[in-house]
């Protein structure tokens, strides 16, 4: 009897850790190259390796029929595959794809300069420019903190981390470094030569403190980093990839596009606009109106927005006017403090509150509980449609109103009794319809599964507490100097 066996598995993980080992030392020899980003592209070579492997051992098995061949996959075999797989995902989406939207803030270029040393370097400088200037800034590393202030020159403090092997590294690095502020065709632009350093710049991150004058409208876009503006007059166009985005005492339109973190905009006299995906928002104190595109995983809140609101998602599309208090919004619920124009929503798995509402309500809601109070008789329409979730309505008792509600398959209930209204309780769609008092609006109800219920209101609906307003961002310090003024800190950390 033939005693021949193939193992494969020891060459398989050998040729695995020559490999990986390969990328490293590449590394060494070009730092233009970053093994993790390598290894997350080409890590499904390893599966197909290891596919190759069993085929071998395949046609090794037939070509010896005298012997047992081996199972497709042993126990510790299918643990190792599963292991592969979900790694070798993480991996991919950490370093090719950040998660954004959950708020992570790590790539390739983190991962790949975590074992350098981190130095800080400042430098200072100012620029004369006109009364009401355009300032471009893109391709920024770093945060960027801009204020408005009674003054014809732009003051910048440039704060540069570098990651490096040594001390001296870094202040090569830092002096290669060059920022300015250009006039280009109208526009000041703030650049820097960052790009054409070693390692593309990845190296190097620079967080700007600009001090401008008020009338100056800023177009900023940032590849990592937060932006905040404050104290300025004139349109603010903010882009950013990786970071939050705060906008303050603006007047101008304020245009935000996101792509991860959070958005905080008040005290805005003009539009606001935000678009794209994230985290958290708080829009308060804007005189025109705000509107909102894209999918934001977080807490929404917005605060007296003096004319038109609109929300627009996969699962929510919105209209609010005229929200003299509250709006608070995350993924299954809704509520609102106050609005005096009309309310009008198409949502799913949503439950639904609305307190002290003027004008006219319209709700379309697919899976969700939906809660109305009025503390003054309603004066216009009031409609929600609903497939499968109660309708709680609550009116003053001195309201005057027409009616049509049906549940399906539910029930319904009424305070309100007279001549004109017809309650019906039996059957397969219970149903509340008719009038009370003379004439008034219609209210017009339809769920299929769930309770209908007409209440009388209490005088005044419980309100949340307001959260205390934040702070305004701190100011940059004063005046740079005309020339170039390079500072290196004392103080460094190992990363």
């Amino acid at each position: 009897m033939s005693v021949y066996t193939y193992r494969r598995g020891s060459i398989f993980w050998a040729l695995t850790l020559i490999g990986v080992g390969g990328i490293f030392l590449w590394q060494n020899f070009n730092p233009a190259i970053h093994p993790w980003q390598v290894i997350a592209k080409f890590w499904p070579i390893l599966i197909i390796f290891w596919g190759l492997s069993k085929l071998l051992e395949y046609m090794q098995a037939h070509a010896h029929p005298d012997t047992t061949p081996p199972p497709l996959f042993s126990g510790s075999e299918v643990v190792m595959l599963v292991l592969i797989l979900v790694l070798g995902t993480v991996v991919s989406k950490v370093v090719l794809h950040p998660w954004q939207s959950m708020g992570w803030h790590v790539d390739g270029d983190e991962i790949s300069n975590m074992f350098l040393n981190s130095y800080n370097f400042t430098q200072t400088f100012s620029q004369p420019v006109g009364a009401t200037p355009h300032m471009v800034l893109d391709d920024q590393r770093g945060d960027v903190e801009i204020t408005g202030a009674n003054q014809a020159a732009v003051d910048v403090m440039a704060k540069e981390t570098i990651r490096a092997d040594d001390e001296n590294a870094a202040k090569k690095i830092s002096d290669d470094l060059k920022l300015e502020v250009v006039d280009e065709a109208g526009h000041y632009v703030v650049r820097s030569n960052r790009r054409s350093l070693a390692d593309e710049g990845r190296r190097i991150t620079v967080d700007l403190s600009l001090r401008v004058p008020k009338a100056t409208s800023n177009e900023i876009t940032s590849e990592r980093g937060d932006i905040a503006v404050d104290g300025m007059v004139g349109d603010q166009e903010l882009k950013t990839q990786k970071g939050d985005v705060r906008a303050t005492n603006v007047q101008g339109l304020v245009k935000i596009h996101k792509v991860g973190g959070s958005t905080e905009v008040r005290g805005v006299k003009g539009s606001v606009e935000v678009d794209g995906r994230g985290d958290d928002i708080e829009v308060a104190d804007v005189s025109d109106t705000v509107t909102i595109h894209g999918e934001f995983s977080g807490a929404l809140q917005f605060r007296n927005i003096t004319q038109t609101m609109r929300y627009e998602s996969l699962r929510t599309n919105m209209t609010a006017q005229k929200l003299s208090g509250r709006l608070d919004m995350e993924v299954g619920s809704m509520e609102i403090n106050g609005i005096d124009g009309p309310f009008e929503i198409t949502t799913k798995q949503k439950d639904i509150t609305v307190n002290d509402f003027k004008h006219s309500i319209h709700v379309t809601d697919s899976n969700g509980q939906v809660t109305l109070h009025a503390s003054t008789p309603p004066t216009h329409d009031i409609m929600v449609e609903s497939k499968n979730g109660a309708v709680e309505l609550n009116l003053p008792a001195n309201s005057n109103f027409q009616i049509e509600a049906y549940s399906r398959h539910g029930e319904v209930e009424s305070d309100f009794t007279g001549p004109g209204l017809r309650l019906v309780k039996e059957g397969d769609t219970p149903s509340i319809s008719g009038s009370i008092g003379k004439g008034g609006p219609w209210i017009r109800i339809n769920t299929e599964y769930g309770a209908i219920r007409i209440l009388h209101a209490s005088p005044h609906p419980p309100t949340p507490p307001t959260p205390p307003t934040p702070s305004s961002p701190p100011t940059p310090s004063g005046k740079g100097q005309t020339t170039w003024n390079r500072h290196q800190t004392r103080h460094h950390t190992a990363a």
